[in-house]
């Protein structure tokens, strides 16, 4: 690893700019049905911000790998490994190394999200590589078994995050260390976990395309009113650029935090707290599908612009029973608890009153539909 350390000459801040701008945009990305990301035209743009070429990758991967356990295994068979050979691998994981030792988390679960949406992209390619059709991949996801990983972590961007995040616990030592053996697992590691998701996801897919079944409308409620998708879409663009504003580029808006917490009566620093950890590009999924939601729901433009818009929020927020598996109130949790996991707060938080917490809740809700209300009205 320190051979090709010294060779390199990383642009650290463009190379960090990079991966992030990328990694949010593929996971919003996966959203979309029969989504298949990129890589080549990546690879060809990080690599000329580390001096580095192909062949020092290709050199550094059968230079590195020579005396691990996997690979004293295979040459005993006469076999070789294509996953520790594999130059994309090796070149993330030099940056993750990289980034670990500048001390910098942040940009390292940057690259190893976007190594595990590589290895999406892989697996997709090899079960779906004849063709993808567009409604039979919605009908597959809404109709997975409810263990199944894009189920439990609620799509497919939420379930890339998660492995990331295991990989991460498993294997940020190694990785640091630049252990050849804890890396060799690794590889193999991060390609099996989402092998194993695609597998049955695609077994899935191609049962029920043969029985001849899809998503009719993809733009109907679940009452079957219809959508315009013309709104659908400019409710995603808005929800898009909500996000991004809040989570990427780190921007409050100070009218909408006041207004909420004088609304909700929670004290200034905890608000401030709130709003501060929302920055996160961790978190831009949950914010996006939180203002999609929000702006799903309204039926009419004073709800969002006009007179109606607290109660509508209050009633959202008011539901104490719903046949919906996903619903506002729900996510607004979900994502309180994922904001306050980052802080000191959380432990005081889970014994506070009901009532309180609820109020909390209330603070967030507000302040996301008034970003977005004063963004667009």
């Amino acid at each position: 690893m320190e051979i090709i350390l010294q060779k390199a000459v990383f642009d650290d801040p463009k190379i960090k700019n990079y991966i992030t701008r990328l990694t949010v945009n593929e996971l919003q990305n996966l959203s979309n049905s029969c989504y298949f990301p990129d890589w080549k035209k990546h690879y060809f743009e990080l690599i000329k911000l580390t001096g580095l070429e192909e062949s020092d990758i290709k050199s550094f991967a059968k230079r590195f790998y020579l005396e691990t356990k996997t690979q004293l295994n295979l040459d005993k068979y006469n076999k070789s490994s294509m996953l520790t050979g594999d130059v994309g691998s090796n070149f993330l994981i030099i940056l993750m190394h990289h980034f670990l030792k500048k001390r910098d988390s942040k940009t390292f679960l940057m690259i190893m999200i976007f190594y595990m949406i590589r290895q999406y992209s892989n697996n997709l390619h090899k079960y779906l590589k004849n063709y993808c059709k567009d409604d039979v991949f919605l009908y597959t996801l809404n109709h997975l078994n409810r263990t199944h990983l894009f189920i439990r972590e609620k799509g497919i961007p939420n379930a890339i995050f998660h492995l990331a995040n295991a990989m991460k616990r498993r294997f940020m030592d190694g990785i640091i260390e630049a252990d050849p053996d804890k890396i060799s697992a690794f590889i193999f590691a991060s390609r099996t976990s989402i092998n194993q998701s695609l597998r049955s996801f695609a077994e899935a897919y191609y049962k029920f395309d043969k029985e001849g079944k899809s998503i009719g409308n993809p733009y109907e409620t679940e009452d079957g009113e219809e959508i315009n998708p013309q709104e659908l879409e400019k409710g995603s663009r808005i929800a898009d650029l909500v996000s991004k504003k809040i989570c990427i580029f780190k921007e409050i808006d100070y009218k909408a935090l006041e207004d909420s917490r004088k609304l909700t009566k929670i004290n200034s620093s905890l608000s401030v707290l709130i709003v501060e950890n929302l920055q996160d590009v961790s978190l831009i999924t949950d914010v996006k599908f939180i203002i999609e939601l929000f702006l799903k729901e309204a039926t009419s433009v004073k709800q969002i612009c006009g007179k109606d818009f607290l109660t509508f929020v209050k009633k959202l927020m008011g539901i104490k029973r719903t046949n919906k598996k996903i619903f506002f109130k729900q996510e607004i949790n979900n994502l309180l608890i994922k904001i306050l996991e980052k802080t000191k707060y959380k432990n005081k938080y889970n014994n506070q009153t009901k009532q309180t917490q609820f109020q909390i809740n209330s603070f967030l809700s507000f302040y996301l539909t008034m970003y977005t209300r004063n963004l667009i009205c």
